[in-house]
């Protein structure tokens, strides 16, 4: 089967008729009919029937099509690729982040990289941690950004920066002292989870401090859904700062004791960061982490 087939068998179910289908193609219709017809005979059994004027799919089209939809938005990302390579020939930089980082860290890091290298096209997707440095392998992607990764060979690791864990609560908790995790976990402590990196960094180390026996009150699984909880004074929550300070609703941030940070790396496969432009990210990416709370690793 090849793409010009594919193409044909996507048009004509779009379309649902052969007119309709050739407009899509911007070919004429006595050319979709022989496409069709030569995709069949290629094929070797009929994609639709005519019933009443129009293409009914037969099982075998039905089955295709899903499986070439797929193959179309891989062709489709593939142009779009091309497409960005030949208007921005100066750079094109594929980054992907974790979903939390997303939010607190990337805008502010795209940005200041887009003021000082505003040709180069950048292209952010989020994914968990596992999903990264696979596409890192397979080359889906340029640059990871991850809080805590696991080493993984064939795959550098460079810890940007460090920031601290903290605890959430309602705006109207002034006091700036720091806070025992031990109090928080027993004040209707809302918890993230393990299933994150940062969720499995705080249930490590409540196990070390032989707090992991507490129940949550709420299990929220994400960041800034335990944090616009804890906005509302339904509980306190531990997250780190970069979070704590992103997101529209006003919340008291405290140090939480014993003193507690977690690391912010850049990921990339091994020897696959040559470029200035990617180089240049990462710095961007080592400055944001400063400028937003975090603590810089030289």
């Amino acid at each position: 089967m090849r793409l010009r087939h594919i193409e044909v068998l996507l048009a004509i179910m779009r379309a649902g008729t052969i007119s309709k289908a050739a407009e899509l193609l911007c070919i004429s219709q006595p050319a979709m009919s022989k496409a069709l017809a030569q995709t069949e005979r290629s094929l070797g059994f009929p994609l639709f029937k005519r019933a009443h004027g129009r293409l009914v799919p037969t099982r075998e089209a039905e089955i295709l099509f899903a499986e070439s939809h797929k193959l179309q938005s891989d062709i489709d990302s593939l142009r779009s690729l091309a497409r960005n390579l030949a208007s921005q020939p100066q750079g094109y930089l594929r980054v992907g982040c974790l979903p939390s980082l997303g939010v607190s860290l990337i805008p502010e890091v795209v940005q200041q990289f887009h003021i000082s290298r505003p040709e180069v096209s950048l292209r952010i997707q989020t994914r968990h941690t596992t999903e990264l440095i696979t596409a890192l392998f397979t080359r889906d992607l340029d640059i990871g950004v991850a809080v805590e990764p696991p080493m993984r060979p064939g795959v550098t690791a460079i810890e940007l920066g460090r920031t601290a864990l903290v605890c959430v609560g309602p705006p109207e908790d002034t006091s700036p002292e720091p806070i025992e995790m031990a109090e928080v976990v027993t004040r209707n402590w809302i918890s993230i989870g393990s299933v994150d990196p940062l969720g499995e960094f705080i249930r490590r180390e409540l196990e070390t401090l032989g707090l992991d026996g507490h129940v949550a009150s709420i299990e929220a699984q994400t960041w800034y859904v335990a944090r616009a909880l804890a906005a509302r004074g339904i509980g306190l929550t531990l997250i780190d700062e970069l979070s704590a300070r992103t997101g529209a609703d006003r919340v008291s941030i405290r140090p939480v004791l014993p003193s507690l940070s977690i690391g912010v790396y850049a990921l990339w496969r091994d020897g696959e960061l040559e470029s200035q432009v990617g180089k240049a990210f990462v710095e961007v990416l080592r400055a944001s982490v400063a400028n937003l709370g975090g603590s810089v690793t030289s």
